[in-house]
């Protein structure tokens, strides 16, 4: 027989010191994912408001540009090679203008995905000419956040393009613009992602403003979802 001590403390003293280390090194961890995630909302954040200030700045100088080309039409002493200079001129600045929004758009989903929680997430949309006038093909992707791809993900999605018809805003559901969309509410049911694309038309007369998208989501996790998206055609 051995006769060993007997201490009770040493093995809860062991067990506080796993337990308190366990606590800050789980603390340690979250205030840095914190201290990341705000500085990169922070960097994103003044990159966009620089690209909101040049977007301006171009749009003041096409508005110039435009009354400058209208002066000359008018007053006949433009020759056809300065219109084309000043035609020119305008279209890369359109260019610009186009590209700079893309990048606002892209910028600000930068920031939403740094804050928003996980679930039901608008990956991307995409609109692009066709060869016919006032013919489109569109993509949209609807993203399952923070996942391993075993949980399905349930809900549905509207799509509305908002714009100007005979001077009045109107709103017209893809439903009545697309021949692959034939319910109101686009049935959601995916793993990881979902891709809704096709081909829109839009009326004779219609000019596009904006995209609509309000996407809710019923499991595993109620969530809802509405964002605008500009009418920006790539390539254009």
């Amino acid at each position: 027989m051995v006769v060993v001590p007997h201490r009770p403390w040493r093995r809860l003293f062991f067990v506080l010191m796993l337990v308190v280390g366990v606590a800050a090194s789980a603390f340690g961890g979250f205030m840095y994912g914190y201290y990341e995630a705000v500085l990169t909302q922070e960097t994103v954040q003044a990159a966009e408001e620089e690209l909101n200030q040049e977007l301006t700045e171009l749009r003041a100088r096409n508005a110039e540009l435009q009354r400058e080309v209208t002066i000359l039409d008018r007053s006949s002493v433009m020759d056809q090679r300065a219109n084309e200079e000043v035609q020119e001129t305008i279209r890369n600045l359109r260019e610009q203008v186009v590209r700079l929004e893309q990048d606002i758009v892209y910028y600000r989903q930068v920031v939403s995905e740094e804050t928003e929680s996980s679930g039901l997430v608008i990956d991307q949309l995409n609109i692009q000419a066709t060869f016919q006038p006032d013919r489109y093909r569109y993509k949209l992707v609807m993203r399952h956040k923070d996942t391993d791809g075993d949980v399905y993900l349930n809900g549905h999605v509207n799509v509305n393009v908002v714009g100007r018809l005979d001077g009045e805003q109107v709103v017209i559901p893809i439903r009545e613009l697309s021949e692959d969309e034939e319910q109101l509410d686009i049935k959601l049911r995916f793993r990881l992602f979902q891709n809704i694309e096709g081909e829109l038309a839009l009326p004779a007369g219609f000019e596009p403003e904006q995209i609509h998208i309000a996407a809710i989501s019923t499991s595993p996790a109620n969530k809802s979802i509405n964002k605008n998206f500009s009418w920006v055609v790539a390539g254009e």
